[in-house]
């Protein structure tokens, strides 16, 4: 059953309970009001009108009862009216549809009402009234009028509940199917994208209600979708034509050295050497290449979230990026602070920004990092970065014209600012104090500062 027949159902159910218990309700307060006018109308006829007291006999009634069949007036007037005496006879009128009354009546001690029937059937209200002489007055009223008002209150009610539950089903029916129109609309566009695979689909929900937020959270997570996708086959495309070239000079030189052993031509000392040292230089480049791929396809939901002091941070990264710039000298102020990240990928992040200060830095000049709550930054005193580049540095595989002869894949800097970004922050060139070379800034939010700024780093 679909969710809007459910919804239907269930609201027709409870109309239908609500409904039936008011009905019912209604009906037992009129049968109750009904009856008690009824008892009110045989109280106030006793006494009978000019009998005085009740506990003096009453020959009057047992010479009535007595006469031959009375004229019509008269018989209109004693209906429902007979008298039930001590020896257990009744004396009603000639004529008169009388009460079927049991013997043990005339142990009444009170005025009492019951519910009875006259001979013919019919039923009726009784009153007994004693007298003190033993006899019982019996004055009958008719339940006929009562019976056939309830019967129709009674038709009328159900009428009404069985409308009103209809009804009810019918509008909750048009309510809910017009409610659920966006959560169809979603669950298409969801089924046409699962069978397509297409997370470019429109999904078009408004409201602010729950169906609006749902249909607005499916557009973000497609959208989200999509863009992952399309980050990674840009990433995948833009691999393999980097992979190209490395490997197709691997195999010339891997060829080279092959066919000079199988044609016995070996190669001379020194170009045998130069070979190798190429060859070892390209499995070097091809393997930092796939370890940056690596790093550039880690999603950004992979990375640690724990507390990463970024003074210790800086300072391994510092060391590492040291030990193989023996010809470069390291600036490094850095105040203890902390952020919520991966400590791995900040720290490749700084010995990214290290690396590429160190390409281009000249020999012998210093390459000056500063750390403080927020920011990381790395200058060197290199040919700087056009204004025009600075953007485009950060992209994958963007190389500077001047820096393509150099090594390198293009991904370093690109892994900072995915790296950054993980992290709520952000990695931009800025202009050097000095006017000269490049300043590459990296801010990223900080979760807690702890300390304040250490004295000047170490000096290589």
């Amino acid at each position: 059953m679909l969710l809007r027949s459910r919804v239907a159902l269930i609201t027709a159910a409870i109309v239908a309970v609500a409904i039936a218990a008011i009905s019912t309700v209604t009906y037992l307060s009129t049968e109750h009001s009904l009856r008690t006018q009824l008892d009110e109308t045989l109280l106030g006829g006793w006494p009978p009108p000019g009998e005085g007291d009740p506990s003096v006999p009453k020959p009057g009634l047992e010479d009535l009862c007595r006469r031959s069949t009375p004229g019509r007036p008269l018989q209109r007037f004693l209906e429902g009216v007979q008298l039930l005496k001590a020896d257990g006879t009744v004396c009603a009128p000639p004529g008169v549809d009388s009460v079927v009354v049991d013997p043990a009546d005339l142990a009444a001690r009170t005025v009492t009402l019951r519910d009875g029937h006259t001979r013919s059937g019919t039923p009726v209200r009784v009153l007994l009234g004693p007298f003190s002489d033993g006899n019982v007055l019996v004055i009958s009223r008719s339940l006929a009028e009562v019976d056939s008002t309830l019967a129709g209150l009674r038709t009328i009610l159900i009428a009404v509940s069985v409308l009103g539950a209809l009804l009810a089903a019918a509008a909750g029916l048009l309510l809910t199917r017009r409610t659920l129109r966006p959560m169809a609309r979603l669950t298409g566009a969801a089924e046409e994208i699962a069978r397509t695979h297409d997370l470019d689909l429109p999904v078009t929900v408004s409201g602010r209600d729950e169906v609006g937020r749902l249909g607005r959270a499916f557009a973000a997570m497609t959208g989200a979708l999509a863009d992952s996708r399309r980050r990674q086959r840009a990433l995948v495309t833009d691999a393999a034509h980097e992979l190209r070239t490395p490997l197709t000079s691997l195999r010339t030189n891997i060829d080279l050295l092959a066919r000079s052993e199988h044609t016995g031509r070996a190669l001379a000392d020194g170009d045998r050497g130069r070979l190798l040292d190429r060859l070892q230089a390209q499995a070097g480049e091809l393997g930092d290449l796939v370890t940056e791929l690596v790093v550039l396809a880690r999603d950004e939901h992979e990375f640690d979230h724990a507390d990463v002091a970024m003074g210790t941070v800086v300072r391994h990264a510092v060391r590492r990026a040291s030990s193989r710039a023996r010809k470069h000298t390291f600036d490094v102020r850095s105040a203890e602070w902390h952020v919520c990240g991966d400590e791995g990928a900040l720290e490749r992040m700084v010995l990214n920004l290290l690396d590429n200060a160190i390409k281009f830095a000249p020999a012998g000049s210093a390459v000056t990092v500063r750390s403080e709550p927020g920011l990381v930054s790395v200058a060197d005193e290199g040919p700087g970065v056009a204004a025009t580049d600075r953007t485009s540095a950060f992209d994958r595989f963007w190389r500077a014209p001047e820096a393509r002869s150099l090594p390198g894949s293009g991904l370093g800097l690109a892994i900072v600012a995915d790296i950054a970004a993980a992290h709520g922050g952000y990695a931009r060139f800025e202009d050097p104090p000095s006017g000269r070379g490049a300043l590459a800034v990296v801010r990223v939010p900080p979760a807690v500062v702890a300390g304040s700024p250490l004295p000047p780093g170490i000096r290589d």
